[in-house]
């Protein structure tokens, strides 16, 4: 039983990763072809974001933590983010140059984690995390089913809301961009000072 409970964690990853190629067949359905799919829209985006928020509370309360996991969350979280975009960007829902931003912010990430943990080496996970860079990737992840819900339900001025939450992420995901290599230059120069002396 032990055994099964460890493999919850990925599964519900792995659900994740199905489950954003049916977003985005449904998101089709609903603003391509004119079906009403609202309800279906909602239901799979409350069980993306469900689906995000316990596998890795599963995973730290059965111990089952792993590197293979927190890779797979984090490609799962990637999948389903920059599907949607390329969806809601051919539909003109959202710009290009977010989405362009949203890759170069991963990219970002992985290169400063890695840098970050080849230097300091006392968590297991690969990725190395900062509080204003989840709170980005988490509107990132989000943005898709605000969108969504917002083009459903056609409410008034929906491209002002829309651009102001893209401006302010943006802007937040710069300064952590700025945050996190500035940690990269900081443990250089230190990691250069222990050689020097």
């Amino acid at each position: 039983m032990k055994i099964i409970i460890k493999f919850i964690p990925n599964i519900l990853t792995m659900s994740r990763i199905v489950m954003s190629f049916i977003f985005i067949y449904t998101i089709l359905r609903e603003f391509t072809y004119g079906q009403d799919m609202t309800s279906s829209l909602i239901i799979l985006f409350l069980s993306i974001c469900a689906s995000d928020l316990l596998d890795g509370k599963i995973a730290r309360k059965t111990n089952s933590v792993s590197k293979f996991g927190a890779k797979l969350d984090v490609s799962a979280d990637l999948l389903y983010i920059v599907t949607s975009y390329i969806t809601l960007v051919n539909m003109k829902v959202l710009p290009l140059w977010f989405l362009m931003f949203i890759c170069f912010k991963f990219t970002e990430f992985v290169m400063t984690s890695r840098f970050m943990k080849r230097n300091n080496e006392l968590s297991d996970n690969p990725f190395v995390f900062d509080k204003i860079g989840r709170i980005v990737s988490a509107v990132f992840f989000i943005i898709p089913g605000v969108v969504c819900a917002y083009k459903c339900f056609e409410i008034e001025n929906i491209q002002i809301i829309i651009n102001c939450l893209i401006y302010m992420t943006f802007i937040a995901g710069l300064y952590s961009s700025y945050l996190r290599i500035k940690s990269c230059f900081i443990i250089l120069n230190l990691n250069n000072t222990k050689y020097v002396e």
